[in-house]
Formats: C-alpha cells, sequence, structure tokens
C-alpha cells in the first residue's frame, strides 16, 4: 500500500481503518476477556467525562494518531479486570492504566499495520481525563472514528492519518 500526501487524501485508506480497528478488538477482549463488538455509530461525537489515552504509530512521511476515549465507568472496570482492583478515578495510577492499555494498543497496532505495508513505531502514550472533553483536529486531516462495546464497556477510538513533520 503506498499512501498519497494526506491533503489528497479525503479518508483514511481502508486497509489501515480494518488492521488498527482488528487490533482494538484483539487488544481489548485479551484484556477484558469478553467479546468486543464494533459499533457501526455515525455519531460518535459529543463531550466525554473520562479519560483519553493518546499515542501515534509513526514513520518519516506518516503518523497515525490514536485517541482512546474512555468514560469512567469502562475505566474502573478496566482496571478491575486489567489489575484486579478497581483504581479510583481520579489516582496517577489510573492514568498510568490508560497509557499502559495505550501502548499495548500501539504495539498491536504498529505490527498489524505492518501486514498493509505501513512500517512504523509506536511513540510513548499520554493520558488525559476530565469532564467535557472534546476531541477534534484543527487541520482536519483523514479521521475515522469507532465505537466499540461489550458487556460491561464502551469507548471511542479516533484515528488521525497525518503527515510526520
Amino acid at each position: 500500500m503506498k499512501l498519497a500526501q494526506i491533503d489528497q487524501l479525503d479518508r483514511i485508506p481502508v486497509e489501515l481503518e480494518e488492521k488498527v480497528r482488528e487490533s482494538v478488538l484483539n487488544t481489548f477482549e485479551s484484556i477484558l476477556s469478553e467479546k468486543l463488538e464494533y459499533v457501526k455509530e455515525e455519531n460518535a461525537d459529543g463531550p466525554l467525562n473520562g479519560i483519553i489515552g493518546n499515542v501515534t504509530v509513526f514513520n518519516a512521511e506518516h503518523t497515525i494518531s490514536l485517541m482512546l476515549a474512555i468514560p469512567k465507568d469502562t475505566a474502573l472496570f478496566l482496571s478491575k479486570v486489567f489489575i484486579g482492583i478497581e483504581l479510583p478515578f481520579e489516582s496517577d495510577d489510573m492514568g498510568d492504566l490508560v497509557g499502559e492499555v495505550s501502548n499495548i494498543l500501539a504495539g498491536d497496532v504498529a505490527a498489524n499495520v505492518e501486514k498493509v505495508g505501513f512500517r512504523g513505531q509506536s511513540s510513548l502514550p499520554t493520558a488525559t481525563r476530565g469532564s467535557d472533553l472534546t476531541l477534534f483536529m484543527p487541520s482536519k486531516p483523514p479521521t475515522k472514528k469507532m465505537k466499540f462495546a461489550s458487556d460491561n464497556t464502551s469507548f471511542l477510538l479516533t484515528m488521525v492519518l497525518s503527515e510526520s513533520n
């Protein structure tokens, strides 16, 4: 797969989108030990009361940014299944947990997108916690918003493809 210049793309190539979606399903089903579904929902906008994990997979030409938007209830459940105890939502440990989960996801994404010709490495993750958080990209690069849900969770992933600087 060869990527054109980002300003010539009106959407993320389907091959990349599918590999990222596959990585989300694999990573979270492994962590949650329950079936995760991709929810085809066009309206995945709106403010979030929760925590966001940010991480990228990049190479010299392109960057795939992944913003994992996790509502508070899902974050609490995730801590319970991932480390065995429910972390206080306001704790630094919750930020570390979401950063680690984002890092695991980025590793899977990096390996998976390589199958379609995107060779890259992952960045260090960051986490942001708050209420009325809204994700947006000011320069309007190709973006895909995806919603995922299981019996005990629901979260959003915003994927952005941009040129590396």
